[in-house]
C-alpha cells in the first residue's frame, strides 16, 4: 500500500535576528533587525561554506560554546535573541552580517562567490582586548577586539562598559568587504600609490554605508522622522556610532555629512580613511540627486502640484513609496561600485581606474544611461577633485576603458565550457558540502596552463613581459542583467607577473617590494576580447619592438616606463616619512598592512 510521504524540500532562506546596526542603537530605539540569507547546511560555530566562526577569546583563555544554529529551538525563533551577554548571540550576529554582505556581493558580480580553495573566511568575534577589528590575510580571518568604553566621555554608554566590536553591523560589514577585496584582487593589499589603500576604506565603507538600506524598518523610520530628506536620516549615513560613542568621540566613527564639498581637499589628503571618504561623500552626493529626482513625483502628488511638504508627519503611504525608492536607488549605486570590479586592474589601482571601470562597467549593461545615474555620479566625483587624468572629457566614450586596436581573441580555449563547469559546481554546493572533482581539478589545471601559454604568446600585447614569468591570477564567468533584462555572459581572466629584475637586488626577494605587472581581459562567452585592462612595466629588450608609436607592445613600454618612475617616486616618498626607515632595511611600503590601516596610527578604526 502506497504511503503519503513526500519529502519536505530543503529551506532556500534563513532568518537571524541582531542588533539595528550596534547594541546602542538597539537599546535607544526598541528595534532589533531580521537579516534574511542564504540557507545552508551548518556545523555549529556556525561553520558553513562561506564563514566559520572560531570563538576562542585569548585574554580569558576559553573556547565559548559555538552557536548551533540548525538546533530546532534556535531555527524556531529566527536564531537567538540578540544579547551582549551571550557570546552565542555574537557569533550568531558576525555569521548573520558577513552572509548577507556576501549575497549581495554574489547578486551584483553575476556570480556565485567562493574563498581560495573553497576555504571559509574565519571569524573570530573575540579575537584580543583592544579598540580595533581588522582583516587579517596570512590567518584569512577576520579579528574582532573588544574594550571598555572611554570613562569621561562613554557617549550612550556607561563609563567602562565593555563593548565589542563584533557586534557592529558596521563594523562587520566593513571588514567582511576587506577580505571580498583581497580575494577579488589580492595585491590590493600592496599600496603602490597612496589610492590603494584608500580605495580599500572607500569601498568598505561604502559597501557598510548602503548596507543600512536593506533593512525596511530603518528607511521608514528615517523618511517618516525626516519627511524624506535622509541626510537627517538619524545615523542611516553613520558609520559606527557606537564604536564613536564609546571610544570618546562624541559621534559616529564616520558620517557622510561630516565630508564637506572641497574640490581641493582630495589632492590635499593623504590619509587613507579620510581620502576614501571623501570618494563615499561623492557616491552619496550622487545618490541623493538621484534620489530626490525619483520621489519627486511622489512629493508632488502628495502636495497637490507644488513639491513642497507641509510641517508635520508624512501619510504611511507616501513614506512607504519614498523608503522603496530610496531602497532601490541604494541598491542601483551600489551595483554601480560594484560590478566595477571585474573592471578593474590587477595590481597598482588609483581612483582614476575605479573611476573609469565604473564607467565602463555600467555602459555595459546600461548604456543609454536614461536615468543620467552614471552621468551623476561622475559629475559628483568631478566636484570632489575626483576624476582620471590622462583622458581627454568626461563623456562615456572617454572614460571608458579601450577596445583593443586590432581583433584579439582567445583562440581555440573554450573557456566559456570550463567556466560554466565551475559555476555549475559552486551553484550545487551552496546547500551542502561537496569536493571538488578530481576531473574538475584536471580541468582547471588545463585551463589555467592554455591560458598561461596564450598570454606569454600575446605578452606585449596585452601590457606583460614575453620573458618573465605570468601567473594566471583569476578567470570567471558573469551573468549580469542589462536594462534590456536579457543576460549579459561575459568572461573576466586576470594575468600576474613579478618583475623580479626591476627590484632591488640588494634585499632577500622574500623581503624586497614586489614590482608588479597585471592585466585584466573582459571578453564575450566566444573569447573575443572587448576590454584589456592593463597595468603594464617597461619591456627588458625595447630592440625587440618594431619602430611603430601605434604598436600595442610600444605603447605598453612607454606607460609601463611611466609607470615604474612613480612606483619609485612613492617608495622614496614612503621611506622619507616614515620614521622608522632609518633603523630597519624593511622597506615602508612592506609596513603597511590592514591591522596597522585600521589602528589608532591612522585614526582608530
Amino acid at each position: 500500500m502506497a504511503t503519503n510521504d513526500p519529502a519536505v524540500p530543503t529551506p532556500e532562506r534563513r532568518w537571524l535576528r541582531t542588533f539595528a546596526f550596534d547594541p546602542m542603537s538597539t537599546r535607544l530605539t526598541g528595534r532589533y533587525l531580521r537579516l534574511d540569507i542564504p540557507y545552508e547546511d551548518l556545523r555549529p560555530g556556525p561553520i558553513g561554506q562561506v564563514v566559520q566562526v572560531v570563538d576562542y577569546d585569548p585574554v580569558r583563555k576559553v573556547w565559548y560554546s559555538p552557536l548551533d544554529l540548525s538546533d530546532p529551538s534556535t531555527l524556531a525563533q529566527d536564531g537567538l535573541r540578540p544579547s551582549e551577554s551571550d557570546p552565542r548571540a555574537h557569533q550568531q550576529v558576525v555569521y548573520a552580517v558577513a552572509m548577507s554582505v556576501t549575497e549581495r556581493f554574489e547578486r551584483f558580480l553575476g556570480r556565485r562567490f567562493s574563498w581560495h580553495q573553497q576555504k571559509p573566511l574565519r571569524l573570530v568575534p573575540h579575537a584580543f582586548g583592544g579598540r580595533n577589528a581588522y582583516f587579517d590575510p596570512r590567518r584569512r580571518a577576520i579579528l574582532f577586539g573588544y574594550y571598555p568604553a572611554d570613562e569621561t566621555s562613554p557617549g550612550a554608554n556607561l563609563p567602562g562598559q565593555m563593548i565589542f566590536s563584533c557586534l557592529s553591523s558596521d563594523i562587520i560589514a566593513h571588514e567582511v568587504t576587506h577580505a571580498i577585496v583581497h580575494r577579488l584582487r589580492r595585491h590590493y593589499s600592496e599600496a603602490t600609490n597612496i589610492d590603494v589603500l584608500a580605495w580599500h576604506e572607500a569601498f568598505a565603507d561604502l559597501v557598510a554605508l548602503f548596507q543600512h538600506f536593506i533593512h525596511r524598518d530603518v528607511l521608514v523610520a528615517a523618511v517618516a522622522a525626516t519627511s524624506g530628506d535622509l541626510l537627517k536620516g538619524g545615523g542611516l549615513l553613520d558609520l559606527a556610532a557606537e564604536f564613536g560613542e564609546s571610544s570618546g568621540m562624541g559621534k559616529a566613527l564616520r558620517s557622510v555629512a561630516d565630508v564637506k564639498p572641497d574640490p581641493l581637499a582630495f589632492a590635499a589628503t593623504r590619509e587613507p580613511h579620510a581620502r576614501g571618504a571623501i570618494f563615499v561623500a561623492a557616491v552619496f552626493d550622487a545618490y541623493m540627486a538621484a534620489y530626490q529626482d525619483a520621489i519627486a513625483d511622489l512629493l508632488r502628488i502628495a502636495t497637490g502640484g507644488t513639491g513642497v511638504l507641509p510641517p508635520g508627519r508624512l501619510h504611511p503611504d507616501l513614506v512607504n513609496r519614498v523608503a522603496d525608492e530610496a531602497a532601490r536607488m541604494a541598491d542601483r549605486f551600489l551595483g554601480m561600485v560594484i560590478r566595477a570590479f571585474d573592471y578593474l586592474p590587477v595590481v597598482d589601482v588609483d581612483f582614476g581606474d575605479v573611476v573609469r571601470a565604473i564607467v565602463t562597467a555600467d555602459y555595459e549593461l546600461f548604456p543609454g544611461d536614461t536615468n543620467q545615474l552614471r552621468s551623476r555620479l561622475v559629475e559628483a566625483l568631478r566636484r570632489r577633485g575626483i576624476y582620471p587624468r590622462p583622458v581627454s572629457s568626461l563623456a562615456d566614450d572617454a572614460l571608458r576603458w579601450p577596445a583593443p586596436t586590432e581583433e584579439l581573441t582567445l583562440g581555440a580555449i573554450d573557456v566559456a565550457a570550463a567556466v560554466h563547469e565551475e559555476t555549475r559546481r559552486l551553484n550545487r554546493t551552496r546547500i551542502t558540502q561537496t569536493a571538488q572533482s578530481g576531473t574538475e581539478v584536471a580541468n582547471a589545471r588545463r585551463l589555467a596552463a592554455d591560458l598561461n601559454q596564450w598570454a606569454t604568446d600575446h605578452a606585449p600585447e596585452i601590457g606583460l613581459e614575453p620573458g618573465a614569468a605570468i601567473a594566471v591570477i583569476g578567470v570567471h564567468a558573469t551573468y549580469r542583467q542589462g536594462e534590456n533584462h536579457q543576460p549579459r555572459p561575459e568572461v573576466v581572466v586576470q594575468f600576474g607577473q613579478r618583475r623580479d629584475d626591476l627590484e632591488n637586488p640588494d634585499l632577500d626577494r622574500r623581503k624586497r617590494v614586489a614590482v608588479r605587472a597585471g592585466t585584466t581581459l573582459i571578453a564575450d562567452l566566444e573569447g573575443r576580447i572587448k576590454y584589456v585592462v592593463a597595468k603594464p612595466l617597461p619591456t627588458r629588450d625595447p630592440a625587440s619592438l618594431p619602430n611603430d608609436p601605434n604598436d600595442p607592445g610600444c605603447r605598453n613600454d612607454k606607460l609601463g616606463r611611466a609607470r615604474l618612475e612613480r612606483l619609485e617616486a612613492w617608495m622614496e616618498q614612503l621611506e622619507t616619512v616614515n620614521a622608522l626607515s632609518p633603523w630597519t632595511s624593511e622597506p615602508a611600503l612592506l609596513r603597511l598592512d590592514f591591522a596597522a590601516l585600521d589602528c589608532a596610527d591612522y585614526g582608530e578604526w
